[in-house]
């Protein structure tokens, strides 16, 4: 059975389709918002370096609230030490889990017991 071109290519469409519409739902994060963390993060790091802790909470916090792992891991190490905030173990297991659980390997390691 011979099938006519136009109709391989209608059916070859209508194959693809499904698997379209299921990537339209998918998201990626833009370039520029992506770019906008990495600016927060430097600035982050900078203040770290230079101590200014508090300033380094209120550059992260709205980015671990948001699911960054790297602002998460870093939420967790000034709460764990005390850095800029007060010193509260509860919250610093609270956001280094929550940076683990998305593979953050920083994250992971933390949760290692001592051997």
């Amino acid at each position: 059975m011979k099938i006519h071109p136009q109709l391989k290519l209608t059916l070859f469409l209508l194959g693809l389709l499904p698997g379209l519409i299921a990537l339209n739902g998918c998201s990626t994060t833009p370039d520029s918002e992506m770019d906008e963390t990495a600016a927060i993060l430097t600035e982050a790091h900078k203040a770290y370096n230079i101590k200014a802790y508090k300033k380094v909470f209120q550059l992260i916090f709205p980015l671990a609230a948001a699911g960054n792992d790297k602002a998460q891991y870093a939420l967790g190490y000034l709460f764990y030490y005390g850095l800029g905030v007060q010193k509260s173990e509860r919250q610093a297991m609270h956001w280094i889990q929550q940076a683990a659980a998305q593979g953050n390997p920083k994250a992971r390691k933390a949760l290692i017991p001592n051997q």
